[in-house]
């Protein structure tokens, strides 16, 4: 299934504090050998949600889950409500970004939700953040599967010792071959 609206306003918890999505308008069900759907052509996920590669093929994937999936991580993490949205085609000012700066510097920590009050595992958050950052990889054919997300989540998967990259790949003054380049990859 796509879901293709995975963000802060459709996960809800239940009595028992448990994670469940609202809001299936969007979702599509898909073939498993189908990693698009034909009724995926359309952008119809919420902006800030939404994957770079979104802008460039115009259609919903399983990794375009997986990114969403990595936005409202950390978001919840650091407790800060998404960038501009008024600015939908700026992918320099993401909340992935803005992460980046943070742990290119080494002070990832820094970004947590401040109502935390220090009242947390400084390890634990960190591997939350990475594994957030991991779920945004820049190149779609990187991010994990949702069963993969799953079982990091769940402490099933060998943890993160860093996320598989180091800086975004449409980072500041990238180019326009190597956004067609990608282009081509996806398509």
């Amino acid at each position: 299934m796509l879901y293709r609206d995975v963000k802060c306003s459709n996960i809800m918890l239940d009595s028992e504090f448990n994670a469940r999505l609202g809001d299936f308008e969007l979702a599509r069900t898909i073939q498993q050998r189908e990693k698009i759907h034909h009724s995926t052509i359309e952008i119809a996920d919420t902006p800030c949600y939404m994957a770079p590669e979104t802008f460039l093929i115009s259609r919903a994937t399983v990794e375009t889950d997986v990114y969403s999936y990595g936005v409202f991580l950390l978001e919840v993490v650091c407790g800060r409500k998404l960038g501009n949205q008024s600015e939908l085609n700026n992918y320099n000012n993401t909340i992935v970004n803005w992460l980046w700066e943070y742990y290119r510097t080494s002070k990832i920590t820094y970004v947590v939700d401040s109502n935390l009050k220090g009242d947390f595992v400084e390890k634990e958050i960190e591997y939350a953040l990475i594994l957030g950052l991991a779920y945004c990889h820049p190149n779609p054919h990187f991010r994990p599967s949702m069963k993969n997300v799953l079982a990091d989540l769940t402490g099933e998967a060998d943890p993160l010792e860093r996320p598989l990259f180091f800086w975004p790949a449409l980072y500041h003054g990238h180019n326009v071959s190597n956004l067609l380049l990608c282009r081509t990859a996806l398509e």
